[in-house]
């Protein structure tokens, strides 16, 4: 598996700009990022992708002690040709919901799909969107503060 970019930087930043950015009373935006993840397998076999990070809530990963980012997969292709996205719990089900575009919150994995099923391939190429935030609350600090947030991805293969 490859990722175009495997560190993320939305670099600095001051509260009265993330003021003027904010999307709730809660939360203010860092933005959108977009990195293209690549898996190849040496036979076609059914892949499915999860991130394993630090949940913060059911929808959203850990950014730091005041914020969080989510991620969306989208514009994935197998073997060269356009795919859907499915929704799974667990690698093998059956997708739950399928779409173009999905969120990828914690312990939620995409597997591509065809027709709305499952299909096998040897090369998935996909973009993931992450969206960062910070609250309100979380970006009152004193001093020079670095929010950091990791996971890894990780592709079963059926």
């Amino acid at each position: 598996m490859q990722i175009s970019n495997a560190a993320v930087d939305y670099g600095a930043t001051t509260r009265a700009e993330l003021l003027r950015k904010q999307v709730s009373p809660l939360m203010m935006s860092l933005g959108k990022q977009t990195v293209t993840l690549s898996a190849t397998c040496r036979i076609p076999t059914l892949m499915t992708l999860f991130f394993r990070g630090a949940a913060a809530d059911g929808n959203a990963y850990k950014l730091g002690s005041g914020g969080s980012f989510t991620l969306r997969v989208l514009n994935a292709r197998l073997d060269g040709r356009a795919v859907g996205l499915g929704s799974v719990r667990v690698a093998g089900q059956a997708p739950e919901t399928k779409a173009d575009a999905l969120s990828l919150p914690p312990n939620i994995g995409a597997v591509p799909i065809v027709d709305d099923v499952p299909v096998k391939g040897s090369t998935l190429q996909l973009q993931v969107e992450i969206d960062a935030a910070i609250s309100t609350t979380g970006s009152r600090i004193a001093d020079r503060t670095v929010f950091r947030g990791a996971g890894n991805f990780e592709l079963l293969e059926n």
